[in-house]
């Protein structure tokens, strides 16, 4: 029996293969009992992993307590706050207490001179080639899963320990590597909490929205369009197509348009499918409209970049 796209991909696979998600590690923060760290707003996503200790995150109005093993995503452009408890005499900037290390990392030092409390790895998700976070464009507050509990998230961790304490060639790699990896798990977790809570989950700004973001993602090769997007939303036409480019900086069909390209690399690159029926899997009519609206967003045709791929070591 032959299985459908839908079936074939949850809704977790295709939020993914919608994006281009990558994250870089950037920094090692090491914070003491009584030395708060000041983060300043970055125009990124940014990505805490706490590997030791107990961080109590402050965010605008809001504060978020995470222990070991667990995993955050921030919003761009916030001010951040990070504790090893809730009160703390004095606070640093990350610049007063940033040197570089091994690999362009840097190393964040607000022990005071004293054992740290708290230690965190930190990086950012980096965008599509088109400057676009897709889905996680309009991620309004911060997520935080404990992920302690998952077997790959507990090796990552011993993984990231590891390199924490003795930086060289190749650090950052590997831990953009494995802090990808719990990305996933962190993703996942969050989809589920927020079902079983009944609430929306923070990756869609407006669950109307998000009811029709998930359409596309379970049906991407179904014959989408603003009408029958805003009818699964529940809105009108015109005020759903004004509010999904507000929140995803794109229109509903740029939207479809993407999550159809982005799936269809990834079968590229990890399938043998004949192209023509690449193309019809993800929605397009003919191979040639496919690979013309293919090269026009990733600069390359599809045979191209399968053939580049596979020849990666």
């Amino acid at each position: 029996m032959a299985t459908s796209t839908r079936d074939a991909l949850s809704p977790l696979d295709a939020l993914l293969g919608a994006l281009s998600v990558e994250i870089e590690a950037f920094a090692i923060c090491e914070i003491g009992d009584e030395v708060g760290l000041i983060l300043p707003p970055i125009d990124a996503i940014e990505v805490h992993h706490i590997l030791e200790g107990t961080l109590h995150l402050r965010v605008d109005n809001e504060t978020v307590e995470a222990g070991p093993g667990a995993m955050l995503l921030v919003p761009p452009g916030r001010v951040q706050h990070l504790a090893a408890s809730r009160d703390t005499l004095i606070s640093k900037t990350a610049s007063e207490a940033c040197m570089p290390v091994r690999d362009g990392m840097l190393f964040v030092d607000v022990t005071d001179g004293k054992e740290p409390t708290l230690r965190i790895a930190c990086g950012a998700v980096v965008p599509d080639p088109n400057g676009s976070y897709g889905p996680l464009e309009s991620l309004i507050r911060p997520v935080a899963e404990n992920l302690s509990d998952v077997a790959v998230v507990s090796a990552a961790f011993a993984a990231l320990l590891e390199e924490v304490a003795a930086p060289t060639e190749g650090t950052r790699a590997l831990t953009s590597a494995l802090m990808k990896a719990c990305l996933v798990v962190l993703l996942r977790r969050h989809l589920q909490t927020s079902r079983t809570a009944g609430t929306a989950p923070a990756l869609f700004q407006d669950g109307r929205l998000g009811r029709a973001i998930t359409a596309v993602l379970d049906r991407p090769a179904a014959e989408h369009s603003v009408t029958s997007l805003a009818k699964e939303a529940g809105m009108s036409r015109s005020a759903f197509a004004r509010e999904f480019k507000a929140a995803l900086d794109l229109t509903p069909m740029d939207y479809v348009s993407r999550v159809r390209l982005n799936l269809a690399r990834r079968l590229l690159l990890s399938t043998g499918i004949r192209v023509e029926i690449v193309a019809a899997t993800v929605g397009f009519n003919s191979r040639s409209h496919f690979s013309r609206v293919f090269r026009e967003y990733y600069g390359t045709d599809p045979s191209s970049l399968r053939k580049s791929g596979r020849e990666k070591p």
